[in-house]
């Protein structure tokens, strides 16, 4: 996490170094364990004691060199390209130590809501390295109340002993209007058929607090041991209590509203969480939970809910960050648009299983079976996170190998109103202030349509 934070200031001056990655890739080693499973061993797993257990896993390639999203954040913060939107220019810097800006094509693309609507290419004057161009950004119309991005993309002009031509070497986005929440945001009904009081209870059964998350490299290792204190605290398992029992009360209208406090009792603090949800005839659900921290807490690593839908969904779709992961101080490679993945395909396979698949600056997530049935939701007044995985937080914390994990019964789909960042402390300092949980109530408020 935090890389960009760090070339900032790099690049603020000539004489500073800094930011060195340990490593390229992996050191763990492929076994094969007596029931067969090939898993890939790092420390302890050879009998060795003592071990730094799985700090050899620490690389921006697998073990056998595959890429992980950490891999495509690093390629977008070394660019030798940086381009920011300035009113209706682009600046251009060109930070290569011996090519011109001619060596690249610059193309772009502006999409509506997610869908392309005007493709061209600008052309770059013939700028040498260290310096900095100005080009006329792309005059397009577009629909005042649709989320518009403009994205560039900086590609070779010609072949290259490492590239063909057309390989793109650097990409940016920028918002020309930015409207995620109005642009997705459903309505409520005017009016509801009669609603079920026992079946919008029962909806309920369906929905967990979480603000834990399975510990990453980073927050079990050196620095902050974010992982020890969640611990200690009991961030894994707190006891609850009901502060207010569920309420269901019918409205003139046939909807089911439904009220419900609960209370989760950690080592030295708690959090109240106070739910609101309101069951149309039509299916729709608006849902609202509140988080309000008390109390010594340690450094939360989310705020959210978790909800157990059924395990045909999935087919994933959503308007956020995307394609790959995302935390909120490691996204300057995900743009904003429509992806599209099976659940199968949201994990990523690190050797020791940790939490992954987290997308941020979400505004809609569709869940849908193979006919096209299942669950959109959509943002209210704010994005929210999401990841939707085939394991729970709990099965990958306490699975010591990638190879032992297996796909459960459903889908677990996580909505959070906050998220902890990465931070860079498997060797190096713990999550910036900024991108850390700051003690205060937090609210989630979404819309599940079916």
């Amino acid at each position: 996490g935090n890389m960009k934070e760090y070339w900032n200031e790099i690049y603020s001056n000539p004489r500073l170094l800094g930011g060195f990655i340990w490593e390229w890739a992996d050191e763990g080693i492929f076994k094969k364990r007596k029931d067969g499973k090939i898993e890939t061993a790092y420390g302890g797993d050879f009998g060795d004691y003592p071990n730094s257990k799985a700090f050899c896993i620490k690389g921006l390639v697998t073990s056998d060199r595959q890429t992980t999203p950490k891999y495509w954040e690093i390629k977008q913060i070394y660019s030798p390209i940086a381009a920011e939107l300035k009113g209706n220019q682009l600046q251009i810097i060109n930070r290569s130590g011996h090519l011109s800006l001619s060596t690249y094509r610059c193309l772009w693309t502006v999409t509506e809501n997610g869908k392309p609507v005007k493709t061209g290419e600008l052309v770059l004057p013939d700028t040498a390295p260290g310096d900095t161009a100005y080009v006329a950004s792309p005059s397009v119309k577009y629909h005042s109340n649709a989320d518009v991005r403009l994205r560039v993309g900086f590609v070779l002009r010609n072949d290259e002993e490492w590239a063909k031509a057309g390989y793109e070497v650097y990409a940016e986005q920028f918002q020309l209007n930015n409207k995620m929440v109005e642009a997705f945001a459903i309505g409520l009904p005017k009016h509801s058929a009669k609603v079920d009081e026992q079946a919008a209870v029962d909806w309920f059964k369906h929905v967990r607090f979480q603000a834990f998350r399975a510990p990453t490299d980073n927050d079990t290792g050196f620095g902050s041991w974010l992982a020890k204190d969640w611990k200690n605290n009991h961030l894994d398992s707190p006891d609850s209590t009901v502060v207010e029992p569920i309420k269901a009360v019918r409205q003139d209208d046939g909807s089911v509203n439904v009220t419900a406090t609960q209370k989760y009792i950690y080592t030295k603090g708690n959090i109240e969480v106070k739910y609101n949800y309101t069951v149309y005839g039509n299916g729709l659900i608006d849902f609202s939970a509140k988080y309000i921290p008390e109390g010594s807490l340690p450094a939360l690593p989310r705020l959210g809910n978790m909800f157990v839908m059924d395990k045909s969904l999935q087919r994933l779709s959503w308007y956020g960050r995307g394609p790959w992961d995302s935390y909120p101080d490691r996204k300057d490679d995900c743009f904003i648009g429509r992806w599209n993945s099976p659940v199968s395909g949201q994990y990523v396979h690190y050797p020791r299983p940790q939490d992954s698949g987290n997308h941020e600056d979400v505004a809609e997530v569709e869940l849908l079976d193979s006919s096209g049935k299942g669950w959109k939701v959509t943002c209210v007044d704010s994005t929210f996170s999401f990841s939707a995985l085939p394991y729970s937080v709990q099965q990958l914390y306490h699975t010591s190998h990638d190879c032992d994990l297996h796909a459960e019964p459903c889908v677990y789909l996580s909505l959070d109103a906050a998220v902890l960042g990465l931070g860079n402390s498997s060797c190096g300092p713990g999550v910036l202030k900024k991108y850390s949980i700051p003690q205060r109530p937090y609210e989630l408020h979404v819309r599940f349509i079916p």
